[in-house]
C-alpha cells in the first residue's frame, strides 16, 4: 500500500513502511493511528487500553482451559498404569516376629576381677593399674599368669605395716602381765579381808558361844528356837568364875562370922583379949566387903560389860565383812580395768595383724592367674563393658598402664560349648516376649530345716542363725544354681552370624530382664530390655539341629535373632506393609489404594497383626482385591500423608534404625522394626499403649506395645 499524503504536521509516521508496505510499530515509537498516522501526544490513555483488552481475554480463557485440561488429566479414569505395582489381596498364615541385632558371648563366664582394694578414696576410686596383661583370645590352661598388677604401694604397705604389729605385740603383751599381776593382788587383798572377817566372827562367838540345849528342844515348839540356845562363850566362863568367887565370898563371910561370934565369947570368958576378938571382926567386915564387891562386879558385867562386849565385836564383824566386799569390789573393778586394757591391746594387735595379712592377700590377688578347674586350652578375653561397648570413654579399657577399680571386672574366660547371644528388645514388643519357666526348689529351706531337725546339736546351733541362708546359697559349695528348676523353654528363635551368613542356628529365649537396660547415649529415648538368647545348635538345610562343632561362633560376634512372637491359627487377609497409608494420628485404622473399574479407590481399612513385611487386615478389603504397593505414585510428592517406600530391604532397614538413633522425635511411617517407628516387629494394634514419650507414636498403634521410637519415613 502506497503511503498516503501528509495531512496533518503533527508527528511522520515511525517508521515510513512495515511489512507488505503498512505501517510497522517498534516498541519505543508512538502508537499508530488507523489512518496511517501517528497518534498524536495529547491522545488520551483510555484509548490505548481499549485497544489491547482483547489480548488479555485471549490470554485469560487459555489459561482456564489449560487449568480445565490439568484437571481433567490429574482425575481422569486412570485404568492400568505402568507406574503402579498391584498386589493381589489373598489369606495365608501370618508369623509375628521380632528380629533384633545382639552380641554373641558364653552362657557360661567366669569373671576375674580385681580385688584389690582402693584405699585412697582421694585416687577416684582406682585401686591399681595393670603392670602386664596377656593378649586378647589368648588360651591358657589352669593356673597360668594372665595379669601382674601393679603392688608397689602395697609392698610399702607391707613393711610399715610389719613395724606396727611389732609395736602392738610388745603393748599386748605387757598388758597380759599386768593383767595376771593384778589378778594375784586381788587374790591377797580378798584373803586378807576374808581373814579379818573370820577372826571377828570368832570373837564374836567366843564371848558368847551360843548352842542349843538338848534338855530344851522340846520348849522349841511353844517359845521357838532361841529359847533353846544357851550361852556357853567366854561370858558365861567369866560369870561362872564371878558367881563362883560370891559363893567362896559367902563362906568365908559365914566362916568369919562364926570366927568373930566365937571370938566374942572367948573375950567374955577371958580366953582372949579384946584385940583379938576385934581382929576377927575385922576381918569379918572384909570378907564382907569382898563379897559386896564380887557380886556388884557379877552385875555390871551381866547389866553392861556383856552389851559393850558383845556390840563392840559384833561392830568388828560387820566392819570385817564390809572391808571383804569392798575388798572384792576393788579386786574387780581392777580385774575389769586390766582386762579391758588387755583385750584392747590384744584387739589391736589382731587388727594391725589382719591389716598385715590382708596387706599380704592383696599383693598375691596382685597377680591374676587362670582358676584350677577351667579345660586345658581355654580362650580369655578382655571383659567389656556394655555401656562403654560404642562409646568414647576409656574407663574400664583393659591395657598395661591403665587404672582399675575394685572389683572391676577385667577377664573373661568364656565356655565356648555353650554360647548366646545378648539382645536388646524394644519395649514394644517385650511384653511379649517370654524366658525360660523356672519354679523354685526351695531347696535351701528344705537343707536348713534339715539342720534344724538334726541331732546334731552343732547343726541345730549353725540353722538358727540369720545368716545360714545365704551361706548356704553362696558357699563354695553354693545352691545358688538348683534354687530354680526350668520346666520350659522359653520362645523359639533362629540365629544368623555376619561372619558367616551361610549358617543358620536355632536357639530359645533364656530370660528378659525385667527392667530397662540404662539408657544409649544415642538413643536415650528409647527403653530397651536385656534379652539373653541361648543358642541350642545349628539348623541344617534338612531340618535337623545338630550340635555346634568346633568353635565356629566366638564372643563379640556380631548376630541377628529372630523370635517367634506370634501367629495366626488360620489363613488371614494380608497386604505387604508398604501399602498402608496413614500414621498413628489414625487410630487403628489405615487406608489402602484399591483398585477399581473408574481408577484407584483410597479405602479404610482396619489393621490386625502384623510382622515387618506384611500387615492382617480385618476390616476394608476382600480376598482378590488388587490394591497399590507403592501408593506415593497416586499421592503425589506434595502430599503429605505418611507411607512406606516399596521395596525396603533390610538393609535399608537397619540403615533406618541407625537413624533413629539420632532422631529420637522425628514422626513416624507405618513402616519398620522394633527399633524404628512404623511397625515394632509385629502385634495386635487394638491392644497395648506402645509408643514413645517423646513425639507422635510410630507405625501402627499397640499391638504388643505398638508404635516403636518415633521415627519419620
Amino acid at each position: 500500500m502506497s503511503k498516503l499524503p501528509e495531512q496533518t504536521t503533527l508527528h511522520e509516521t515511525y517508521p515510513p513502511n512495515g511489512v507488505n508496505g503498512s505501517p510497522s510499530q517498534h516498541p519505543s515509537a508512538p502508537p499508530i493511528g488507523s489512518n496511517g498516522f501517528t497518534t498524536a501526544r495529547t491522545v488520551p490513555t483510555s484509548v490505548a487500553r481499549k485497544s489491547r483488552r482483547p489480548f488479555w481475554i485471549a490470554g485469560l480463557l487459555v489459561l482456564i482451559a489449560g487449568i480445565a485440561g490439568a484437571t481433567y488429566y490429574f482425575n481422569r479414569p486412570t485404568g492400568d498404569r505402568a507406574d503402579v505395582i498391584l498386589y493381589k489381596v489373598k489369606k495365608e498364615m501370618l508369623l509375628v516376629s521380632v528380629t533384633e541385632k545382639g552380641t554373641l558371648e558364653s552362657a557360661d563366664n567366669r569373671d576375674l576381677i580385681c580385688k584389690v582394694r582402693a584405699g585412697n578414696k582421694g585416687n577416684q576410686g582406682f585401686a591399681t593399674s595393670i603392670n602386664w596383661v596377656i593378649d586378647d583370645g589368648t588360651r591358657v590352661k589352669p593356673g597360668q599368669l594372665l595379669m601382674q598388677l601393679d603392688d608397689s604401694a602395697l609392698r610399702d604397705q607391707e613393711e610399715t605395716q610389719s613395724i606396727t604389729v611389732k609395736e602392738k605385740l610388745a603393748l599386748k603383751v605387757q598388758a597380759e602381765k599386768d593383767y595376771e599381776i593384778q589378778i594375784k593382788k586381788n587374790e591377797s587383798s580378798i584373803a586378807l579381808a576374808q581373814t579379818a572377817l573370820t577372826v571377828a566372827e570368832i570373837e564374836l562367838d567366843k564371848l558368847t558361844g551360843l548352842e542349843v540345849e538338848q534338855g530344851l528342844i522340846g520348849l522349841a515348839a511353844v517359845a521357838g528356837i532361841p529359847s533353846t540356845l544357851t550361852e556357853n562363850g567366854a561370858f558365861r566362863q567369866e560369870l561362872d568364875d564371878l558367881t563362883g568367887q560370891i559363893s567362896l565370898a559367902k563362906s568365908t563371910v559365914e566362916q568369919n562370922g562364926e570366927r568373930a561370934a566365937w571370938a566374942d565369947r572367948m573375950v567374955k570368958l577371958s580366953y582372949m583379949s579384946a584385940a583379938q576378938a576385934q581382929a576377927e571382926k575385922s576381918r569379918l567386915d572384909s570378907s564382907k566387903e569382898s563379897l559386896r564387891s564380887l557380886e556388884s562386879k557379877k552385875a555390871i558385867l551381866i547389866s553392861h560389860d556383856r552389851l559393850q562386849r558383845i556390840t563392840t565385836l559384833t561392830s568388828t564383824r560387820d566392819n570385817a565383812r564390809r572391808a571383804l566386799d569392798q575388798a572384792k569390789l576393788e579386786a574387780e573393778a581392777n580385774e575389769v580395768k586390766t582386762r579391758t586394757t588387755k583385750e584392747t591391746a590384744t584387739s589391736i594387735y589382731l587388727q594391725a595383724f589382719e591389716n598385715l595379712e590382708d596387706i599380704k592377700r592383696q599383693r598375691k590377688e596382685c597377680k591374676i592367674v587362670a582358676p584350677d578347674d577351667i579345660i586345658d586350652g581355654s580362650m580369655v578375653v578382655y571383659f567389656k563393658n556394655e555401656s562403654n561397648r560404642f562409646s568414647s570413654n576409656n574407663t574400664g579399657l583393659i591395657e598395661q598402664g591403665a587404672q582399675v577399680r575394685e572389683g572391676q571386672k577385667m577377664l573373661r574366660i568364656p565356655n565356648l560349648d555353650r554360647m548366646q547371644v545378648s539382645a536388646k528388645v524394644h519395649e514394644a514388643m517385650v511384653a511379649r516376649i517370654h524366658g525360660d519357666v523356672r519354679v523354685p526348689t526351695h531347696l535351701v529351706e528344705f537343707v536348713q530345716a534339715g539342720m534344724v531337725a538334726s541331732f546334731d546339736p552343732i547343726s541345730r546351733i549353725i540353722a538358727a542363725r540369720s545368716d545360714t541362708a545365704e551361706v548356704l546359697r553362696t558357699g563354695p559349695h553354693g545352691l545358688r544354681r538348683f534354687e530354680y528348676k526350668k520346666i520350659a523353654d522359653g520362645q523359639r528363635a533362629t540365629i544368623r552370624v555376619e561372619s558367616i551368613p551361610e549358617k543358620q542356628f536355632v536357639g530359645h529365649v533364656r530370660t528378659v530382664s525385667a527392667v530397662a537396660s540404662q539408657a544409649d547415649w544415642w538413643n536415650s529415648d528409647a527403653k530397651l530390655y536385656q534379652t539373653y538368647i541361648t543358642i541350642d545348635g545349628e539348623l541344617l538345610p534338612d531340618g535337623r539341629v545338630v550340635p555346634i562343632e568346633g568353635e565356629h561362633i566366638k564372643p563379640d560376634m556380631t548376630a541377628e535373632v529372630t523370635i517367634s512372637v506370634d501367629a495366626v491359627k488360620t489363613p488371614v487377609i494380608t497386604v505387604p506393609i508398604q501399602a498402608i497409608i496413614g500414621g498413628a494420628e489414625m487410630g487403628a485404622t489405615r487406608e489402602v489404594f484399591v483398585k477399581t473399574a473408574a481408577g484407584y479407590d483410597r479405602r479404610e481399612v482396619k489393621l490386625g497383626l502384623y510382622n515387618d513385611k506384611m500387615v492382617e487386615i480385618r476390616e476394608g478389603l476382600a480376598e482378590g482385591d488388587e490394591i497399590a504397593v507403592n501408593p506415593k505414585v497416586l499421592l503425589g510428592d506434595k502430599d503429605k500423608t505418611k507411607t512406606r517406600d516399596a521395596g525396603d530391604s533390610k538393609e535399608t532397614k537397619d540403615q533406618d534404625s541407625d537413624k533413629t538413633h539420632s532422631k529420637p522425635g522425628a514422626d513416624a511411617g507405618p513402616g519398620g522394626g522394633p527399633t524404628k517407628g512404623g511397625f515394632p516387629g509385629g502385634g495386635d494394634p487394638t491392644k497395648g499403649k506402645g509408643g514413645s514419650k517423646k513425639g507422635k507414636k510410630g507405625g501402627f498403634p499397640g499391638g504388643g506395645g505398638g508404635g516403636g521410637p518415633p521415627v519419620g519415613t
